[in-house]
């Protein structure tokens, strides 16, 4: 067998600066954590560290995009928990803080509409 070909049936041969490391991590965050009332925090909170561990090299070319999108789910996940909104608000909420993330990123004509959702913080 050529040396080359161990290389590919072994793990770690190739260098994806960390970006299957984090996106095992954030998987664990979304396992560990569900999207609720009480968890809603940790989990973005945990997929924040996981983000913050790996760094901008593993997040690739959108990594100020994910940091963007990932304190705007830190403020959701406070608000789910507290209460001031429902899970499928807080839903809404990220859906929309995600749209206007990919557009203040891409710089497109029109900006989306936030939604009309109690309680969410601007």
């Amino acid at each position: 067998m050529a040396p080359v070909s161990i290389c590919v049936l072994l793990s770690g041969c190739v260098d994806d600066h960390g970006k299957g490391a984090m996106h095992a991590a954030t998987s664990r965050c979304f396992s560990k954590y569900p999207l609720a009332k009480g968890t809603a925090y940790k989990r973005f909170s945990c997929i924040y560290q996981a983000h913050s561990q790996y760094g901008p090299d593993a997040m690739g070319t959108h990594a100020a995009l994910l940091q963007q999108i990932d304190q705007a789910s830190l403020r959701v996940g406070l608000d789910i928990d507290s209460g001031a909104l429902t899970v499928a608000e807080g839903e809404t909420a990220l859906h929309w803080v995600t749209r206007k993330a990919y557009y203040q990123a891409s710089q497109h004509a029109s900006p989306p509409e936030q939604p009309k959702t109690q309680g969410l913080r601007k």
